[in-house]
């Protein structure tokens, strides 16, 4: 299009010429507007999906709260109960304890060993004693009978 003054007339021409590019303007536009449409009712589809999911996750979402809920009683009876048994296991420790106690204070094997040959070896040594002592004293009666004998015999004279 060949620019004009202001103050000249259009011809017809011109106005063909305007009328060819304001035509292909529009038609570039509706173009534009089809493809923006195309994009829309995709879009639109995709919300719709979008929204279909959400709903499903929402679901998921309920459902998984009320599994936590139940998961809460339970971890609270749970905890009740490792109350409980820490009370126990308190009480066991104690024994435990206790028991070590009485073992350290327990002789152990070789220390039992040796106390028990110390003892054999004492009453060894008592029966060697005892030995002699009934020895001394059969022979002490010995003596006595044959001391009565002689006095019974010097008696009887």
């Amino acid at each position: 299009m060949i620019p004009r003054r202001n103050d000249e007339a259009a011809t017809k021409g011109d106005l063909d010429a305007l009328k060819q590019e304001l035509l292909a303007k529009i038609d570039g536009n509706a173009m534009k507007i089809e493809g923006n449409g195309e994009k829309i009712d995709a879009n639109r589809t995709m919300i719709e999906v979008n929204g279909e999911k959400i709903d499903a996750n929402r679901t998921m979402i309920e459902a998984n709260g009320e599994k936590i809920d139940a998961n809460r009683t339970m971890i609270e009876a749970n905890g009740e109960k490792i109350e409980i048994n820490s009370e126990k296991i308190s009480r066991l420790i104690d024994r435990v304890v206790e028991n070590h106690t009485a073992i350290s204070k327990m002789l152990t094997r070789e220390e039992y060993k040796k106390d028990y040959d110390r003892l054999l070896q004492g009453q060894d040594q008592m029966m060697v004693i005892l030995l002699r002592i009934d020895q001394e004293r059969a022979a002490t009666n010995a003596r006595l009978d044959r001391l009565e004998t002689d006095v019974e015999g010097l008696k009887a004279r």
